[in-house]
């Protein structure tokens, strides 16, 4: 049974952290409804297009009672990694999303690709658009030196829930952190783990449950027990009201947990670089995922076997 923590961390012991579990979309059946009400499809295609997206081609954890401590063992990026990534200054280009593109696939793959993978890149754009505001503010701080009332308060929410702390700190460091936390996640990543984790939407906590990403919880108003829970073991497996539920889930937890913080860095060298051509060493830096040993060569199996690469390019509209 993999293992994803929850999204939301809190400093604690010397060794580790205590964590503390808690959409644009809502999925219904087979059915895709997509929300409009928040940005026009021009401006959200515009922001896709310029962004830095040209993708082609464990912590041990100790449960005690109902608080998890991780022990998290970070160390900085080997140079060597850093060095290899370099500069891109071509215009990234990207493509729609169609029937077509998903050809190729059996028929029980196809329609879980159809239904999820919108939903994954409905989060990257909407993420893009976050991104593109906190660089607006950095700009008005930058130029102004000040925030008007209804900015600082967009800003804070932003923190608490990117979980970047925010008190007695200047509003120029906030936003910083701000921008490696709030980034995207690769679709062909997101795609691929989703699949494993759920099985290709077939699993139990799927089916029932809306979970694609096997979320652990220690809320009993929002788990359900795993059937092969250890004796002794106080965990749940983290349910959703809909598919989208659990893709913001996700992705909130690798953009702020702490032991994904490799991940984010990582990833944001690319954001610098433009150049996200690299997927497999992105790939390297969710060892924390699962307890499983060959988790990481699972997914980049998963990903090079269903050329989910094909989709990293892919917008969709409105």
């Amino acid at each position: 049974m993999h293992k994803l923590l929850n999204y939301f961390s809190l400093p604690t012991a010397i060794i580790g952290l205590i964590l503390a579990s808690s959409g644009l979309l809502d999925i219904s059946s087979n059915k895709i409804k997509i929300s409009t009400n928040v940005d026009s499809s021009n401006q959200i295609n515009k922001l896709y297009s310029e962004k830095e997206i040209t993708l082609k081609g464990p912590p041990v954890s100790e449960v005690l009672s109902e608080k998890i401590i991780v022990k998290i063992r970070l160390k900085p990026l080997n140079p060597k990694i850093i060095s290899n990534i370099k500069n891109n200054n071509q215009i990234n280009v990207n493509s729609y999303l169609s029937d077509n593109d998903f050809d190729y696939l059996s028929s029980d793959k196809r329609e879980f690709v159809k239904t999820v993978l919108p939903i994954i890149i409905n989060k990257n754009q909407s993420i893009l658009l976050t991104r593109e505001f906190l660089k607006e503010l950095k700009i008005k701080l930058e130029t102004l030196k000040t925030l008007d009332n209804n900015e600082v308060l967009k800003l804070n929410k932003l923190a608490r829930n990117y979980n970047i702390k925010y008190s007695n700190k200047h509003k120029l460091d906030v936003i910083n952190n701000l921008l490696l936390n709030v980034d995207i996640i690769p679709n062909s990543i997101a795609l691929a783990q989703a699949a494993i984790e759920s099985g290709w939407g077939k699993s139990r906590f799927a089916t029932e449950y809306n979970a694609l990403f096997g979320e652990y919880t220690y809320d009993q108003n929002q788990g359900v027990v795993p059937l092969d829970r250890e004796l002794g073991a106080t965990h749940l497996i983290k349910s959703f009201n809909s598919f989208d539920g659990s893709v913001s889930s996700y992705f909130a937890n690798i953009n702020s947990h702490q032991a994904y913080k490799e991940f984010r860095e990582l990833r944001n060298i690319m954001r610098n670089k433009n150049n996200f051509s690299n997927i497999n060493l992105l790939v390297t830096k969710l060892n924390s995922y699962a307890e499983d040993n060959k988790y990481i060569e699972t997914l980049n199996l998963v990903i090079k076997k269903n050329n989910f690469n094909k989709f990293d390019s892919k917008i969709i509209s409105y």
